[in-house]
């Protein structure tokens, strides 16, 4: 066979054609694509890497955070839900005014989280520096059945005579959560974001529910309780009575307690009748968006009575898996601006403090790196708090901003899925929160925070 320079020509040119269409083939959305990448003509010559763009980081660094775009008004409907009155002079003014009355009635604490603060973890460093500090006792809220443990009080449930466990408890619905069931038509899920049913879905058609109660560490004084908040709505007696307070000799730790009728249980608390009360209110998978879906009359006659002064918000670390370009943080942050406002609005007697997310390890390219929007995610936060008269506290910046989360597992302080805090990285967080709440709480009234 003769090759003709026209042969070479068009052998040439049909193999540009297919690696052109194999190339063109991998940005596209297909099966087999999404799981594969391929070097960069500039990583295999070593050329220099040009700046990235907010919108596509560098795979090797966090970027650079870009000047920040003016984000659009709120809707009318969010405005609707400001307060009427005038914020108040600091994010924690309304706070600190509380705990100079904690000797005399309670002060409570709401700590919402992802499930970077099950187990109680992070809450329980913050309720001890508290009490310790402004009096109080009790761990405050309790699962009905636990199912996420806590390293300090343990719940167990009887139903008919047969320990109650995640498979036969009781129908449960929350308000967070793909993996979980929602309330169908009924938006009543307490101030907890759950709620478990008695009714007549229970094995063998029961409505008899025994509760016991017991510390896991007994020589802590958080632990110990004078009263138990039983928190219901429907036709339910506690110990044969109506009332939904139960009054124990101070320090008591252990107790049962029976539950019969139908209706909704929200959980029981565990309370002192004076000081601080802090409730661990863990969402696992939830990002903080879930407060609107939730009844405002029965949030708002909660915590008016129970004269909460303080809602903390920890959340942003479930936003980053999903994140792909800067768009998604500035949504983000406007629907925390939302849920900020509506929390004002069923609260307007609370201070407001936001802890943002931690430092957070992924692998992109086979390198181990923090998520490359997490410090454009903890940045838009401060500035929204700020614009909202919201404390803020960066976990990020706490931790050592980018690559703060390797720092902490090389002392045993992180997880390895480079995510979550062990018990003692959760310690570090409570602490590292609590020095800059004392701070902020020992800052004159007509400061800045």
């Amino acid at each position: 066979m003769n090759i003709r320079p026209r042969h070479i020509l068009l052998f040439i040119l049909s193999c540009l054609l297919l690696l052109g269409a194999v190339s063109y083939s991998f940005t596209l959305p297909l099966p087999f694509t999404k799981h594969l990448s391929f070097p960069t003509l500039t990583e295999v010559l070593d050329l220099p890497t040009p700046p990235s763009s907010p919108s596509q980081p560098s795979v090797s660094s966090v970027p650079s955070i870009p000047s920040v775009p003016s984000l659009p008004s709120p809707p009318s409907s969010v405005a609707d839900t400001l307060p009427s009155t005038p914020l108040p002079s600091t994010p924690l003014a309304l706070f600190r005014a509380a705990l100079a009355e904690s000797s005399t009635r309670q002060v409570r604490v709401m700590h919402y989280g992802d499930s970077q603060i099950e187990e109680d973890r992070i809450t329980n460093n913050i309720r001890r520096h508290l009490q310790s500090q402004y009096g109080g006792s009790g761990t405050g809220w309790i699962q009905v059945p636990q199912y996420t443990p806590s390293i300090t009080t343990t719940l167990t449930v009887r139903m008919n005579d047969r320990l109650v466990t995640r498979k036969f408890a009781p129908k449960r619905y929350t308000v967070f959560g793909s993996t979980f069931r929602h309330r169908p038509n009924d938006n009543h899920y307490s101030a907890f974001g759950q709620v478990m049913m008695m009714d007549t879905t229970l094995q063998r058609h029961s409505d008899e529910l025994l509760i016991h109660i017991e510390p896991l560490k007994d020589n802590q004084p958080v632990n110990r309780f004078s009263q138990i908040r039983v928190l219901t709505r429907g036709n339910i007696e506690v110990n044969g009575l109506t009332q939904d307070i139960l009054y124990y000799p101070n320090n008591t730790t252990t107790c049962d307690i029976e539950l019969t009728g139908q209706g909704d249980v929200y959980g029981i608390s565990l309370e002192s009748t004076t000081g601080v009360i802090v409730d661990n209110v863990p969402m696992r998978g939830a990002i903080g968006n879930i407060f609107t879906k939730m009844n405002e009359d029965q949030l708002r006659a909660f915590y008016a009575e129970t004269n909460t002064r303080l809602i903390i918000l920890q959340f942003g670390g479930n936003v980053m898996p999903g994140t792909k370009s800067s768009k998604r943080i500035y949504g983000y942050i406007k629907t925390m601006r939302r849920q900020i406002a509506f929390l004002r609005r069923c609260a307007p007697e609370a201070s407001i403090v936001f802890i943002g997310p931690s430092d957070m390890l992924t692998t992109i390219d086979g390198i181990r790196q923090s998520y490359p929007f997490v410090a454009l995610l903890d940045e838009q936060l401060a500035k929204m708090t700020a614009e909202e008269n919201v404390g803020y506290f960066s976990l990020y910046q706490a931790m050592g901003g980018q690559g703060g989360m390797e720092k902490w597992q090389l002392n045993g302080w992180a997880a390895k899925d480079g995510v979550h805090f062990t018990r003692k990285g959760a310690y570090q967080a409570g602490e590292l929160f609590w020095h800059w709440l004392e701070e902020q709480l020992q800052q004159p009234a007509t400061s800045n925070l």
